[in-house]
């Protein structure tokens, strides 16, 4: 069955090409115009992905995420966040810290897009199948669901915190570098600070004490996970 888009975009040009592009690799696409119009299709077709513009008339596309992030039926939607080649610095982390799965820049290099769906969908399919839970002493990662648990107890976690302890794990005893971690993590421009991926990191150690105390500083480099 062919993967479901809804793109919401006040742009006509943008959703007429959008839907174009799509349409030929092989999606369903919906469009829309407005948050209004978004909201109800996306209830109505269940997409597997959204694309969401920030810069929306009445409603920034930002809070469009938090909206489907907070409910139920639309929380585990695989959700891309789109803005003007304009975009400040941190705006790409501010839109993965509230949820987003991809952030891409205007005017928006097509193939690229075409990846980045195809993978956000590979990854979501193969977690699916695999049921694949990751475990390291008391705590317990779920991929699929996006949760974490430790000692039995769920612990809250962001978008980045949540891909950022998954980049330890699975590459354990390997330096990663700061930059690295920017780069696939945050998958950021260079205008994005080291210190970033620093917080994020301390945000870890706090939230899980014993994982943390393994993650080591690596000083002028960055971090290793020693398990």
């Amino acid at each position: 069955m062919s993967a479901r888009i809804a793109v919401v975009d006040d742009d006509a040009g943008m959703l007429e090409l959008l839907s174009l592009v799509l349409g030929k690799a092989g999606y369903k696409v919906h469009v829309y115009p407005t948050p209004g119009r978004f909201f109800d299709g996306v209830l109505k077709n269940k997409p597997d992905v959204c694309l969401i513009d920030v810069q929306l008339p009445g409603m920034d596309g930002r809070e469009v995420v938090r909206v489907l992030r907070a409910n139920p039926e639309t929380g585990k939607t695989l959700l891309v966040l789109m803005t003007a080649h304009a975009t400040l610095p941190g705006d790409a982390v501010m839109g993965l810290e509230i949820g987003a799965d991809e952030y891409m820049v205007k005017p928006l290099d097509m193939d690229l897009l075409l990846v980045r769906i195809a993978g956000l969908l590979a990854r979501r399919g193969g977690a699916t199948s695999a049921h694949e839970v990751m475990r390291w002493g008391p705590v317990s990662i779920v991929p699929e669901e996006h949760r974490v648990m430790f000692g039995g107890k769920d612990v809250a976690f962001t978008h980045l915190e949540f891909q950022l302890l998954l980049a330890f794990l699975r590459q354990p005893n390997r330096v990663l570098a700061r930059s690295w971690l920017l780069q696939t993590v945050w998958q950021s421009s260079p205008s994005v600070s080291t210190r970033t991926v620093d917080k994020h990191v301390e945000s870890l150690r706090r939230k899980l004490p014993p994982f943390g105390k393994k993650v080591e500083t690596v000083v002028g480099v960055g971090y290793i996970f020693r398990p």
